[in-house]
């Protein structure tokens, strides 16, 4: 209960936030959830404050809050913690960052990554036609480096040659045969010197969700043989030194370090291989994989890591350097597309919870436990089991308790129990249930056949947002991703939960959580008190989740805003984004406002010429229409 002691330690603890927080986000004396600009800075933003505030400036809930120094700091991080991995190891080469910006292509994200990144020569990844006319536009007037890699027509290859040609600083990947042999032929014909890099194929994997991107039957790459074939083409056409890169890629979120250990040994071999065969490779790109400990585990678990950013970046540069140095080849300057770690942290979603407190209308049936005798049997037996349960029979009660309510809908659907004896047998499985759960929160250790019934009590809170759209991995690959109240972390929740959005998809609800011990199949939280705003926060959704966003039921973009911390005034508002008007979303599935309020128009003016509705109720009417198509998709007071 509110009542009973609790510490914010103790809700730090069951939502194991200091452990996938990565000292980003901590709770205050108020009980709200603060984010940090840095590690460890004593500097924060009160989240739910900070929520007040954008209400008050007409932001509503969903909003998207993106903290812009979390970014900067996580560029910074990456470059740190390689810059001192190269200082220890007395690596003689270079490091360099490089965002592949399919994990978060919003143009103002990728812009503040060009910019906090220029300190550290910071180049972009790019997989697509759109994708790279993106990266030349940030690359314009800026000394902005570039990777192509997926696959590639003549239209790519050309306008890639064409921006080397006029002084862009552009990479150009070979992922098949068949493309090198268009990339020669075009060479040859523009008469352009293309910078080219060479994707190969390990045998090694990943782990986890992305394991196929690695391995012998991997999407992209070259296999040895196919190396070779590419060398003598290109000799053959004089273009040999043309090649300066190496790229590998096993898959994102890697959660083992040993498999990346695997990957790099074999990586750099056949870097060193190709340098004794007179290719001069300059670069060696180990790919992206440097995973995310969503759930705070720091265990192999695919929604988390067993390794740390700086134990990564050590282990890149030893194996690297070990190898290099057995072969007697140069060290090769190292890139990473680092880009899940990069920005998983940066953002925020939070909405507010729908639910208001039902047990003031539901029937309370209190009076009827007097007056056992009357009721029907089975009901009776509930009574009995309430009455007299303890922790000496739990086993035997909650079996029985069990088998009582299978009884009782049978019973029903047979025509033998009232509609209110069913109402009645449910509400005394919940008071039971409640009334176990109290007797097992003091039981240590907890009996396993009672472990798993505690999901009986979850109750579910609707969330004013759309799943698919601003967490869409949680429904598409059960990614795990931090939830919790922004507020009330000072009271002990009361309430265990589950979180469903308010699509009209039954798929449209969270039951795994990060808990105390991992993953979890509800989330604690709090009664919602009459007229209260309560809030909850998704975190660590800053890679993919933006980009991936489906539009169920036409819910489109969410409002989003850009944050800057500052020391006199807490923060500053950088960047207001509006959501998704509901216009806006129905132009995606070529709707037109002006046509569906002129197709309206016309039929009421029909019917108000009929005298079937009145000028008033077609005017007001036509209001709220016009009032919809401008409005936020999502769900208002």
């Amino acid at each position: 209960m509110v009542s009973e002691r609790w510490s914010i330690n103790e809700s730090a603890k069951i939502y194991n936030l200091n452990n996938w927080g990565a000292d980003l986000f901590s709770i205050n004396k108020k009980g709200n959830v603060c984010v940090h600009p840095s590690s460890n800075s004593k500097h924060s933003i009160d989240l739910r404050a900070l929520v007040d505030d954008l209400i008050k400036r007409k932001i509503k809930p969903p909003i998207l809050l993106r903290f812009m120094d979390v970014l900067q700091g996580r560029i910074a991080s990456i470059n740190r913690v390689f810059k001192n991995a190269i200082q220890e190891n007395n690596y003689p080469a270079t490091y360099q960052t490089f965002f592949p910006i399919k994990v978060n292509q919003q143009r103002q994200v990728v812009e503040a990554i060009a910019n906090f990144g220029k300190r550290y020569n910071i180049g972009l990844e790019v997989g697509s036609k759109p994708e790279l006319v993106a990266g030349i536009s940030f690359a314009t007037g800026n000394n902005l480096p570039i990777i192509c890699n997926g696959y590639k027509d003549t239209e790519y290859i050309e306008m890639v040659l064409s921006a080397t040609k006029i002084g862009y600083d552009i990479t150009l990947v070979v992922e098949k045969l068949f493309e090198l042999e268009k990339i020669v032929e075009l060479a040859k014909k523009t008469g352009v010197q293309p910078k080219l890099g060479i994707r190969v194929k390990l045998s090694s994997k990943g782990t986890g969700k992305w394991a196929t991107s690695g391995g012998e039957d991997a999407k992209f790459g070259l296999r040895m043989s196919e190396i070779i074939a590419a060398i003598e083409m290109l000799e053959k056409h004089d273009l040999v030194q043309s090649v300066k890169l190496l790229h590998f890629h096993i898959g994102s979120q890697i959660t083992k370090i040993d498999k990346i250990k695997t990957a790099l040994i074999e990586g750099a071999r056949i870097y060193a291989e190709m340098r004794k065969l007179g290719v001069g490779i300059q670069y060696l790109d180990i790919g992206g994989g440097l995973g995310v400990d969503y759930d705070g585990s720091k265990s192999s678990y695919f929604s988390s890591v067993n390794y740390s950013i700086d134990e990564y970046a050590n282990d890149v540069i030893y194996q690297i350097k070990n190898i290099c140095e057995d072969a007697g080849v140069e060290c090769p300057n190292i890139i990473s597309e680092s880009g899940r770690a990069t920005v998983a942290h940066y953002s925020v979603l939070v909405t507010n919870v729908l639910n208001t407190n039902t047990q003031n209308i539901m029937p309370d049936f209190e009076a009827t436990l007097t007056e056992a005798d009357k009721l029907a049997p089975t009901v009776k037996k509930l009574v009995d089991i309430y009455k007299s349960i303890d922790r000496y029979s739990l086993r035997e009660d909650y079996h029985d308790t069990l088998q009582l309510i299978q009884e009782a809908v049978s019973l029903f659907n047979l025509g033998y129990l009232t509609l209110n004896d069913r109402a009645l047998a449910e509400w005394l499985y919940g008071k039971i249930i409640r009334k176990i759960n109290s007797i097992v929160e003091k039981i240590k250790p907890i009996p396993e056949e009672l472990q798993n019934f505690q999901l009986a009590l979850r109750q579910t809170y609707f969330a004013n947002f759309s799943l698919f759209q601003s967490v869409p991995d949680s429904w598409a690959i059960d990614q795990l991703f931090p939830i919790v109240p922004i507020q009330r972390l000072n009271q002990k929740p009361d309430v265990i939960a589950s979180i469903a959005d308010i699509t009209c998809d039954s798929d449209g609800e969270i039951t795994s959580f990060v808990g105390e011990n991992g993953r979890t199949k509800f989330l604690p939280l709090h009664k919602i008190r009459k007229d209260e705003d309560y809030y909850i926060g998704f975190f660590l959704i800053g890679a993919y989740q933006e980009i991936l966003g489906d539009m169920h039921n036409l819910f489109g973009d969410t409002n989003a805003v850009h944050i800057t911390f500052n020391k006199k005034t807490g923060y500053i508002i950088d960047t207001v984004i509006n959501g998704d008007a509901t216009w806006e979303s129905l132009k995606y599935v070529q709707y037109k406002g002006p046509e569906i309020l002129k197709r309206v128009r016309d039929n009421l003016e029909k019917d108000v010429a009929l005298r079937k509705i009145s000028i008033e109720e077609s005017s007001h009417f036509l209001e709220l229409l016009d009032r919809t198509l401008l409005g936020y998709t999502y769900l208002g007071e």
